[in-house]
């Protein structure tokens, strides 16, 4: 039977709109003038005085990884149950290669994982780290025929994920064979390595000095240097995770250049600043690159939508106590935060409350998303996209509490903020009704993704 999302503002990039959606099997089939739908025979969503969006499309994620000695709390049932009620309907995550693997066999490898626990529909980075050598190079074009044409590089966390920058060069020049993206951490190691020295030495590495342990200039330094190979090799270029506006102004700067350079943010980024690091579990926030000073909060904000096209959220999903294991030294905490659940909502709020606009959240959380990472109808709600959607009431106020991700924790624990998804469609079929679970079986399905146009 058909579904009929009745009586809602259906909002799109383009603006907003009243009109229900018929949805038929697991796509849109079609935007209705309220007054010719009241004949159709469907079941009926009622979305009156609400709001109706795209469901979020959640790029940057780490899912069931070790970093270190730590591993993550979840895995794809549990971690993509709690992008759903968080209104992600789609979520890209890495395959970082164990030994002995190359990209694709790594993307191969979590595929299978993925499959049959995902309750959303899925994807994969291929990525690269410490050498990229000629079948790690090779790889690329594998991953790309796979369906995964990006990859992912760091210029941090030496012996672990870095590759140096002729490596990072090298990656590069492949992937602009492979019409590949090349997603980027960008911090210069050196420079971190030095101001941890140097904070050792004064006795006061733990976490209330994460940000100066990993210093601005770091990432801005970095961003410069990548910029400007993906200027030389003709790459595609993402910077993920940046924190300071100087960052998005450098993204800027090459797009004008003729350089294919694209960037994101996070929510903590722009709804935390550095003085989460002083309170009594500052060790709960240890994220890299690290929140910033609230100016440069303030100042991510203005970026968004020109110099950076999505907000994403890079979960990662620790507790408590393993983030209190060394809580003395913040280089040996394991670096990242809870957040697929809560980044839609987030930025939903800030649309309620004036900061952007509601279709500014659709571009940022879905459409630009979708259609810079070649992800086939996702985004939209435009006639023969897929039925993935989310259904916002308002008028509601809540806070940040009970959540669904396999940790103890958020870093937003206790915000309050405006409106409430009730309601979550994935390729057709609901799996929040009226803020409950309602999901069957697993059936999340594999994205296999276009590269980028030539």
């Amino acid at each position: 039977m058909d579904t009929l999302v009745r009586g809602g503002t259906v909002v799109l990039e383009s603006g907003r709109l009243r009109a229900d959606v018929l949805i038929r099997g697991s796509r849109v089939a079609g935007l209705l003038d309220p007054r010719e739908s009241a004949g159709f025979k469907a079941r009926v969503i009622d979305a009156s005085d609400l709001l109706v969006l795209p469901g979020g499309v959640d790029v940057h994620t780490h899912i069931g990884i070790q970093f270190g000695e730590f591993t993550t709390r979840d895995d794809f049932g549990s971690a993509t149950r709690a992008a759903a009620f968080g209104g992600t309907t789609s979520l890209l995550e890495f395959a970082f290669p164990e030994p002995g693997e190359d990209p694709a066999e790594a993307v191969e490898r979590r595929i299978s994982q993925a499959s049959g626990q995902a309750v959303i529909d899925f994807g994969f980075h291929a990525a690269i780290a410490q050498h990229a050598d000629a079948d790690a190079l090779a790889g690329i074009e594998r991953a790309a025929k796979l369906g995964a044409p990006t990859v992912k590089v760091f210029t941090a966390y030496r012996g672990i994920m870095m590759l140096e920058l002729g490596d990072v060069m090298a990656v590069m020049r492949e992937a602009a064979k492979a019409r590949s993206l090349v997603m980027v951490h960008a911090e210069t190691e050196a420079i971190v390595e030095r101001a941890v020295g140097e904070l050792r030495e004064r006795g006061i590495a733990d976490a209330r000095h994460h940000p100066q342990a990993r210093p601005g200039i770091a990432e801005l330094d970095a961003a410069r240097s990548v910029l400007r190979l993906a200027a030389e090799t003709g790459a595609a270029v993402y910077l993920v995770h940046v924190t300071l506006p100087e960052v998005a102004e450098e993204i800027a700067r090459a797009r004008a250049d003729g350089v294919r350079a694209y960037g994101e943010t996070c929510p903590h980024y722009l709804f935390l600043d550095e003085s989460v690091y002083s309170t009594p579990h500052g060790e709960r926030f240890v994220c890299s690159p690290p929140m910033r000073s609230a100016t440069a909060a303030r100042g991510l904000w203005r970026t968004l939508g020109t110099s950076l096209t999505g907000v994403h959220s890079d979960h990662c999903c620790f507790d408590s106590e393993q983030k209190k294991v060394y809580a003395s030294d913040s280089t040996r905490i394991p670096p990242g935060l809870p957040g697929v659940e809560t980044r839609m909502p987030l930025l939903i709020s800030a649309a309620l409350s004036g900061r952007l606009s509601m279709p500014d959240v659709v571009r940022l959380c879905s459409s630009e998303p979708a259609r810079l990472f070649g992800m086939q109808g996702k985004g939209s709600l435009l006639p023969g996209m897929d039925a993935d959607l989310i259904v916002v009431d308002p008028r509601a106020r809540h806070r940040l509490d009970g959540l669904h991700m396999a940790t103890d924790y958020t870093p937003f624990a206790g915000m309050e903020i405006r409106g409430r998804i009730e309601t979550v469609v994935a390729g057709g079929e609901v799996l929040v009704s009226a803020g409950r679970w309602v999901g069957e079986k697993p059936a999340g399905r594999y994205i296999r993704r276009r590269r980028l146009e030539a």
